[in-house]
């Protein structure tokens, strides 16, 4: 969804290296791209929005250093130092052309310095949800970088990609089984996830293949993986005990922390090993049988989610009209938002418009999604610019949906909005009177204060 680009310093200045975490110490740079052009679809630039919100907020040496960015308005870019060492992908192609098996001591000095880099991410109350190989960094020191942050999910940022995609958003072979019915933010999803990296770097195939299609991809709802001991009769039953509990289907089974992982692969002599590193052969056609008709009988039922009582930072939504946003329009409902956030402590405020499908044109380039995402953001921005309240405290989404107002109420329990603020005109015709119909129905249905701002100008908000 991104194009890479070096970028040479000629004179690297001291800024850029004392920026660094990683001490790479030469004036190479990596510039981040999305791409944009009419087949792309708007998940670029969201992906993009993720990212440039999110990586900002997080420290230490296990992700990038982001050095520079650019705006909507011109060229939008993630300028990030480049690192020495090779992706976790890279390490897997070379080990598969060379026919290299790893060993047990490579892989539990990989999956460690992996599972610590997901530990540090993880007490930054972000969930990463995107574990791809190609998105692990192997640094030349030893330690592991994680990189793509744009389907991330922080837990004191509004969730995008929540209300913004219907399907399961991610890698489909390290996706876990909940992420495929909509659950986000959960850290064992994370965790899922680096068991299906440690299942690949010992065998060098996926647990559950590379899926195409959502029956195929709800078959790790059910099914076992082939054990590991099958495929390398030489790796010891704890490893596979501690990759099989990784691949849990229920989060409620697998580790609940990265840091649990950690102790066990530093110290696999004081596990005990069960069932799970037991195993050497598939289980019966009669087991898997039962197993299925089960599943088809009660269906999935994620794990209650790990992270739902930690607090969110209060956001206050303000709903702009992208069809009418007039300066004394803007001026009204900006107002009314800052005055709903001078009364709750560390508020947020999320600037929101929303897009229905038959604004987007496949044959006109100024209407495809990418354009238009752009462009309203670029609308939204300015306006949180005009309001003057600090960037960290705001954030701007352009979403999309057939329905307004249903859109606004979904965006605002996906992401626990304490106030929405949106404006109401007087009923003169009948487009007006629609719009106000919006406006009403949202209120009847958030599940939160909703503050309708009575406005001088015919403005359509909802």
């Amino acid at each position: 969804m991104a194009r890479l680009y070096e970028v040479c310093l000629e004179f690297p200045d001291e800024r850029t290296e004392r920026g660094s975490n990683h001490g790479s110490g030469h004036g190479a740079l990596l510039m981040k791209v999305p791409r944009m052009s009419p087949r792309d679809s708007s998940e670029t630039i969201v992906s993009f929005e993720v990212e440039s919100m999110i990586l900002p907020m997080l420290k230490g040496k296990h992700v990038p250093v982001v050095l520079n960015k650019g705006s909507l308005q011109k060229v939008p870019y993630l300028l990030m130092e480049q690192l020495p060492g090779q992706t976790l992908l890279q390490w897997l192609l070379e080990a598969k052309q060379s026919g290299r098996k790893a060993t047990v001591d490579e892989l539990v000095r990989l999956g460690t310095a992996m599972a610590v880099a997901l530990f540090s991410l993880h007490r930054q109350r972000c969930c990463h949800h995107d574990l791809k190989p190609a998105n692990l960094f192997l640094h030349r020191d030893g330690h592991v970088v994680l990189l793509d942050f744009g389907l991330a999910r922080h837990a004191q940022l509004p969730d995008l990609h929540a209300e913004e995609m219907r399907q399961p958003v991610g890698s489909s072979a390290v996706l876990a089984p909940e992420q495929i019915v909509g659950v986000r933010g959960d850290v064992r999803s994370d965790i899922y996830a680096l068991g299906v990296l440690l299942y690949v770097m010992a065998t060098l195939r996926f647990p559950f293949g590379m899926p195409k299609g959502h029956t195929a991809l709800k078959r790790r709802m059910w099914m076992d993986p082939v054990p590991i001991r099958k495929l390398r009769s030489d790796l010891p039953a704890w490893f596979q005990e501690i990759v099989f509990r990784c691949l849990q289907p229920h989060a409620a089974d697998r580790y609940q922390s990265a840091a649990h992982l950690v102790f066990d692969l530093r110290h696999p002599i004081n596990m005990k090993v069960g069932t799970l590193g037991g195993r050497t052969g598939m289980p019966t056609w009669r087991s898997r049988t039962q197993r299925l008709f089960q599943y088809l009988r009660q269906g999935y039922q994620p794990s209650a989610h790990s992270g739902k009582d930690t607090p969110h930072a209060p956001i206050v939504l303000l709903a702009i009209n992208h069809a009418d946003n007039s300066e004394p329009v803007r001026r009204q409902l900006g107002s009314a938002a800052k005055r709903a956030m001078g009364g709750l402590v560390g508020a947020r405020l999320a600037l929101v418009t929303v897009v229905r499908p038959d604004d987007f044109s496949l044959s006109e380039d100024h209407l495809s999604q990418t354009e238009v995402q752009r462009r309203h953001l670029n609308m939204l921005h300015l306006l949180a610019a005009q309001l003057g309240v600090d960037s960290p405290l705001t954030s701007c989404h352009v979403l999309e949906g057939s329905s307004v107002a249903s859109t606004l109420v979904r965006y605002a329990e996906s992401n626990h909005v304490n106030t929405i603020v949106l404006g109401i005109g007087n009923p003169g015709n009948q487009v007006q009177r629609w719009v106000n119909s919006i406006a009403v129905r949202v209120a009847m249905l958030a599940p939160c204060t909703v503050t309708l701002v009575k406005l001088e100008e015919t403005a359509v908000n909802g």
